[in-house]
């Protein structure tokens, strides 16, 4: 596609995906949105992915390189685009027909953002749905930089950036081989710019075996790198540590601690080592109903997180519990004693979301709140577990129920 001024590049990095390419370059050429160019960058490349490149002829521009990694492929995208905006899309991806059109309606909507994103559709390697759902969370500037200290879940295939936001903050950092989105995401948002997010679904996330996402161990390091890398070293003296450099170790134990140890490795001891560490920084990690949902769901896959056919609520259950035992219970957790008691009520208001979703028995569901309530007498004033606690009661005579079950929580 030959547009001299487009209003968007779409930079599309492809190391050895011939296999994906096609399809992937295809739902870029129907976009409804007409006003763009594209740019496959063929990271060195030993497949057929060259001759794939080339079969769209002009309707794309094909540059090779030496193999540089995502972030070097990236940023020569972001060196060659002609456009002020720069769409990100891995290979291995596709986007819906709409996606171009509303993505380019969010940046008119709001002018004072840098980076604007949406939701995705988990696919598989035939690009089948699959039923984890990927809506993304809108949240304001300061909560924003707050949850990415802590987890990134921005997907880049879901990405539109200022492209001279990027470049003037260094654009990708070539050291990261993996996460080097998420550190230039940190470090955007160290520099005051504004991100914003749609919840519309207008990506497939294509998941399967070869995905870089798939190595635990190097994803722990490039994690650590990274957190290095803004707040220095992880010296131990958490307690006199500032508050942004506490969330962002905490967020590095618990990338590990779900991320590689439970969802990669099914390994629960593994986990509970660095979920212990992930309280001794950061204490606020007892009341993170985002991380103990995750725990709540086990080693189920990306692609099925959350999925009622893949779920044992109860075993699930055992093994957390299990798990909190082993944090708390192991020698030299002394100082982690206030917070345990914190952690259970957590772990069992997760366990009640999960039962409840994958339509698990309402008496089961109510349990794990009951016992949420009395672990965590606030959560009393809480709208959302008071209502999950009302969907959980069965029958005709729901308030009733409820209201009797509510005074046996209520403190005497």
């Amino acid at each position: 596609m030959k547009i001299d001024s487009p209003s968007i590049s779409v930079v599309i990095p492809a190391c050895n995906q011939a296999g994906y390419l096609p399809k992937c370059i295809d739902s870029v050429l129907a976009q409804t949105y007409g006003d763009y160019e594209v740019i496959v960058i063929d990271d060195g490349s030993t497949d057929d992915t060259p001759a794939v490149a080339r079969g769209f002829g002009d309707r794309i521009r094909y540059i090779r390189q030496e193999n540089q990694g995502l972030a070097g492929a990236r940023n020569t995208g972001l060196g060659c685009a002609r456009a002020p905006f720069v769409a990100l899309l891995d290979s291995d991806d596709i986007w819906l027909p709409s996606f171009l059109s509303s993505m380019m309606g969010l940046v008119r909507k709001r002018p004072d953002a840098a980076v604007f994103y949406c939701g995705v559709v988990y696919v598989d390697q035939q690009g089948a749905n699959l039923p984890q759902s990927g809506r993304m969370r809108i949240l304001p500037p300061q909560e924003f930089y707050e949850t990415l200290l802590r987890f990134n879940f921005l997907i880049p295939s879901t990405i539109v950036m200022n492209r001279q936001n990027v470049m003037s903050a260094g654009s990708f950092d070539v050291a990261f081989r993996r996460l080097q989105d998420w550190e230039l995401w940190i470090r955007l948002l160290k520099q005051g710019h504004v991100f914003a997010g749609s919840e519309e679904c207008l990506v497939q996330y294509r998941v399967h075996p070869s995905s870089l996402s798939n190595d635990a161990d190097g994803g722990c390091q490039a994690a650590r790198a990274l957190v290095e890398k803004h707040f220095g070293p992880d010296d131990e003296e958490y307690e006199i540590w500032p508050t942004d450099k506490r969330r962002a170790y905490g967020g590095y134990y618990r990338y590990c601690a779900l991320t590689a140890s439970l969802q990669r490795k099914c390994d629960w001891t593994e986990c509970a080592t660095f979920l212990r560490r992930a309280f001794q920084v950061d204490e606020s990690l007892a009341i993170d109903l985002d991380l103990f949902y995750e725990l709540a769901l086990g080693c189920q896959p990306a692609g099925f997180r959350g999925a009622s056919s893949r779920e044992d609520v109860g075993d699930t259950a055992a093994k957390l519990i299990s798990l909190l035992k082993t944090v708390f219970e192991r020698p030299g957790s002394a100082q982690l004693a206030n917070l345990r008691r914190t952690a259970h009520g957590t772990a069992y208001y997760a366990l009640g979301n999960v039962a409840y979703a994958s339509q698990a028995a309402p008496s089961r569901c109510r349990f794990f709140v009951r016992k949420a309530f009395a672990c965590r007498p606030e959560l009393l004033g809480d709208r959302r577990a008071l209502g999950l606690l009302v969907r959980a009661v069965p029958g005709r005579s729901r308030v009733t129920r409820f209201r009797r079950m509510m005074n046996g929580l209520r403190p005497k």
